[in-house]
């Protein structure tokens, strides 16, 4: 972004600033919302012309947007961060400024109690897994909560530090051919996919609060009777991704399902591309025509280990209105 346009940006950021004193409230979500009509008119179309397919890609990377890396104070230790008045709090509005002339912000239930702006940050007892903590593992392809119908439309990805060089790993479906053959298969429901261990009780453990099980009671449904998915769907021209590889697998029996899906991860892999975000680098995915994953990795375990922020944004927040609390509340159970 150019000087002119981040002055025109820090303009609303200041207003937003003088009014709220967390981004993770409903009246936030709103302002924002309100207010990303009043971005610069090229970043408004430049998230027009993306979100409508109007570009060839499965990924935009924003460059420019200003991190006190002084200020912002040492990386956190875990995900499980006080959410309110944070020295960051400056660099959480822009994100979700910027964000939000993509679609409405909106956050899980089952993870992190619905924050809408995650950490990501190594944990090292998170090294093996695949969570956004891990890092002695590559996290392998995946759309964000591919097991669930309500999943976003893009998610947004701000970086404040990663002097350890973890490479993003983007794939985009445009960038392949799918024979009909193949299509047949994938874009018929043959799959299963279970959520992701970062909608379980025993990832949700805080100190700032504590979850009800019955939150929990649809998670617990979904992963005792998974219904049948396709790994593709939409337009045959245009087909949108539903994929999760470490959580999803082909109906049991299902050889050529299985040996689809496969051909499918394998074809991402080549035609993968890599980012290496810098502080001030936001990362616009679509989730529905992009998998990405993440790099096997060092941590310096410290201050100023890896930190990026991630929020999810949703192109039709009225549809999940009987998953939310209310009208108003932007969390789904």
């Amino acid at each position: 972004m150019s000087p002119l346009e981040w002055s025109a940006i820090a303009r609303i950021v200041n207003e937003l600033e003088q009014s709220f004193g967390s981004v993770e409230t409903p009246e936030f979500a709103d302002a924002c919302s309100l207010s990303a009509h009043q971005l610069p008119r090229s970043l408004r179309e430049l998230a027009h012309r993306f979100k409508y397919l109007h570009l060839p890609c499965g990924a935009v990377l924003l460059s420019g947007v200003p991190v006190d890396d002084e200020r912002i104070g040492p990386s956190p230790a875990h995900w499980d961060a006080p959410w309110r008045n944070p020295p960051n709090l400056r660099e959480e509005i822009a994100q979700c400024l910027i964000s939000a002339a993509l679609g409405d912000i909106f956050g899980w239930r089952t993870q992190e109690n619905g924050r809408f702006l995650r950490h990501i940050v190594p944990i090292d007892k998170e090294r093996n897994e695949q969570l956004g903590g891990s890092s002695s593992t590559t996290l392998v392809w995946h759309n964000e909560e591919a097991f669930h119908a309500l999943r976003c439309d893009f998610l947004s990805i701000f970086c404040y530090r990663n002097e350890e060089r973890a490479e993003t790993i983007l794939s985009y479906i445009g960038d392949l051919h799918i024979p009909d053959e193949k299509w047949a298969v994938l874009a018929a429901p043959r799959f299963v996919i279970l959520p992701d261990k970062s909608h379980l009780p025993d990832q949700n453990i805080s100190e700032h609060w504590r979850l009800d099980d019955h939150a929990f009671e649809h998670i617990r449904r979904m992963h005792a009777d998974p219904q049948p998915v396709p790994a593709l769907s939409g337009a045959r021209e245009q087909p949108f991704i539903q994929v999760d590889e470490a959580f999803m697998k082909a109906l049991p029996g299902d050889q050529e399902a299985a040996e689809a899906l496969n051909w499918l991860l394998r074809q991402f892999d080549a035609h993968k591309s890599a980012v290496v975000m810098q502080p001030g680098d936001m990362l616009w995915i679509d989730n529905k025509r992009a998998v990405h994953g993440r790099s096997i990795y060092q941590p310096n375990y410290g201050a100023r280990h890896r930190w990026l922020r991630r929020v999810n944004l949703t192109l039709n927040l009225r549809g999940s209105l009987p998953y939310r609390e209310n009208a108003v509340g932007r969390h789904i159970v």
